[in-house]
């Protein structure tokens, strides 16, 4: 399908463009450079301790990073870093029901080596509607980098944590 659109408001947008801002300065644009990226899986394993029952979670957490730097400000560098809790599955020890994680985290760090990250996620009874009975638990994930170029050089989760969190 296709839309017409008005001369005079083509003829508008292009004038507030060469315009730019009020009081006739021109648009600030800013360039970022990315200076390194990765995604690593990380292996995972916790026992969350609460009611109804403790739930042993174990998996694969995936993390994505992408070291951003800001040539023309001149700040420090910052990471962006996405981790996926799909890959984490539970049983429960006493009913031995199946638990599933979720949700991704979007996070924007500074970049530093180590970065200990503390993030909590949740999981749930597999196949309940929603998320109804949903818990919490705590990955502490520890991402190093060489600072000097921006690469992610390494990622790993505590192997074991107690995570006696409430119950949700």
């Amino acid at each position: 399908m296709k839309t017409a659109r008005p001369l005079w408001l083509v003829a508008f947008t292009l004038a507030l463009a060469l315009a730019g801002a009020p009081g006739g300065s021109s648009p600030v644009v800013a360039a970022v450079s990315i200076a390194g990226s990765s995604t690593t899986t990380v292996v995972y394993s916790a026992t969350v301790h609460g009611q109804p029952e403790n739930v042993q979670l174990s998996g694969l957490i995936q993390v994505s990073r992408v070291v951003v730097r800001d040539p023309d400000f001149g700040r420090p560098p910052t990471v962006i870093v996405t981790i996926d809790f799909s890959g984490v599955t539970g049983q429960g020890q006493k009913t031995r029901t199946k638990y599933v994680a979720g949700g991704n985290q979007v996070l924007t760090r500074p970049l530093v080596s180590p970065d200990v990250i503390d993030v909590v996620f949740p999981f749930y009874p597999s196949g309940t509607p929603g998320t109804v009975g949903a818990r919490s638990a705590l990955a502490s994930l520890t991402l190093t980098y060489d600072t000097t170029s921006g690469t992610p050089t390494g990622a790993t989760a505590a192997s074991t944590a107690d995570t006696s969190l409430a119950a949700e």
